[in-house]
């Protein structure tokens, strides 16, 4: 199992009696890889924590790369499950992109990935422009792909158009099979979209 954006090890410390394919944590904070590896890693070494050194002007601003120009480190179709809890609202568009594209190289044909998002179309789009939603999405990005809660800190609350991450995930063969519909847009605190997707087999 993936686990991107591991955090201090809440969903690995609920799985390590239960998980026996193994599990990797990517992070942005080098203070909570370095608590996994040492409380969590040391007693279940199939759990296994990374620091990813990425550039956040709200969570690390000094970090040495671009999420747009990351690559995870691990070999193609690695993994039968990923999972990222509150990532994408956190990622600008070509960044997103970007890890989508990832996530469908380093699942197996048929892996799923559970990820969520603050996605705007035509039913939230409304509650968010009358003010309603949970942040303040007032913001349209350049791009014209999202919407932002602070324009100083970009990455501070990202809401993504629906129609750009059906988009990505058809171009990467991530077929969408569910999508749950959140409260976020009309004050549901934290309650976001959450989209399960699956990879296909590549055609012969």
């Amino acid at each position: 199992m993936l686990d991107i954006g591991s955090g201090i090890g809440n969903l690995a410390l609920g799985l390590v009696d239960y998980l026996r394919g193994g599990y990797d944590g990517i992070e942005i904070h080098q203070g909570a890889v370095e608590w996994c590896q040492r409380e969590i890693t040391t007693r279940y070494p199939t759990f296994r924590f990374h620091r990813a050194d990425l550039t956040s002007g709200a969570y690390n601003p000094s970090g040495r790369t671009p999420a747009s120009q990351y690559r995870f480190p691990f070999k193609d179709h690695s993994f039968d499950v990923a999972f990222l809890g509150s990532v994408f609202t956190h990622m600008l568009p070509d960044e997103v992109e970007v890890y989508v594209r990832e996530i469908a190289r380093v699942l197996v044909p048929g892996g799923m990935c559970v990820a969520s998002y603050f996605l705007l179309n035509d039913d939230t789009r409304p509650g968010v422009d009358a003010g309603r939603s949970f942040l303040s999405f007032g913001v349209t990005h350049p791009s014209g792909l999202c919407r932002l809660h602070d324009p100083t800190r970009p990455e501070a609350a990202v809401a993504l158009e629906e129609s750009f991450v059906r988009g990505i995930h058809d171009q990467v063969r991530l077929r969408i099979r569910d999508i749950r519909r959140g409260g976020w847009w009309h004050g549901g605190q934290d309650d976001q979209d959450v989209v399960t997707a699956i990879a296909e087999r590549s055609e012969r």
